[in-house]
């Protein structure tokens, strides 16, 4: 069954709305061939530490396959305009979160249902669980799929009307740590078993996390972020003489 292999190789993005977006509207004007972490960072589409939120959203949607390659007949529709495109991102939103759909009521349901789905389902951590349903959300929002009323004000979409400001402590805070932004989602450390959490951290707001389910992953980080993190970091550090 197509969606029980998903559930066994994937796992279910929690990008931010924005790093979704970018990703499903860069073929407006690029044509990759194939996307990994270099050109997610490349394209600022993602910081360094976050660009596996990107690459898991475009797997899970089917723009690429499992090894990052475009099928090259999606990013073709996604050169579409006006509703055709909307219908065709729709369609692929429908298909990609199929056993959600299944499971739960979108149309009647509460928040904690659908980030219970993604707990109890893909065995997600809570916080990880809450960042997935709130881009499960936004993506139905913004291509008309129904959901609950009450849904719709607790997607990443939506007017800031209404919005209590935020006062200048807040937004000082912010500034000094970028990080911790809705665009680079911040793990909880409440992890399922088998799971592993890797941090670098330093002072002037540098934090990388890593999440890592499997020894595959574990590996694949190690070589293809960590690594490169680590010689960035080193020309931060003075020599030992110094």
């Amino acid at each position: 069954m197509e969606t029980e292999s998903k559930t066994e190789k994937l796992r279910p993005p929690y990008a931010s709305s924005g790093v979704a977006d970018a990703m499903i509207d860069l073929f407006r004007r690029l044509n990759p061939p194939k996307i990994d972490s270099k050109f997610i960072v490349e394209n600022n589409i993602a910081t360094t530490s976050n660009a596996f939120t990107a690459l898991d959203f475009t797997k899970w949607v089917g723009i690429t396959d499992l090894e990052g390659n475009v099928i090259s007949e999606v990013a073709q529709k996604l050169r579409l305009v006006g509703e055709e495109r909307n219908k065709y991102i729709k369609e692929i939103i429908e298909k990609s979160y199929a056993d959600l759909f299944e499971k739960i009521n979108v149309a009647e349901a509460k928040k904690e249902d659908v980030v219970n789905y993604f707990v109890t389902y893909h065995k997600m951590g809570s916080g990880a669980a809450k960042y997935a349903a709130a881009l499960f959300l936004h993506l139905c929002y913004k291509y008309g799929i129904p959901i609950a009323e009450g849904l719709k004000k607790k997607t990443h979409t939506g007017s800031k009307k209404g919005r209590p400001k935020k006062d200048k402590k807040e937004n000082k805070k912010s500034n000094e740590n970028p990080q911790k932004t809705k665009d680079n989602p911040r793990p909880e450390k409440n992890l399922n078993e088998g799971e592993i959490l890797i941090e670098i951290s330093g002072n002037g707001g540098l934090y990388f996390p890593f999440l890592a389910k499997n020894k595959t992953e574990l590996e694949n980080l190690v070589e293809t972020q960590i690594k490169p993190i680590i010689e960035v970091i080193k020309l931060r550090l003075p020599n030992k003489e110094e």
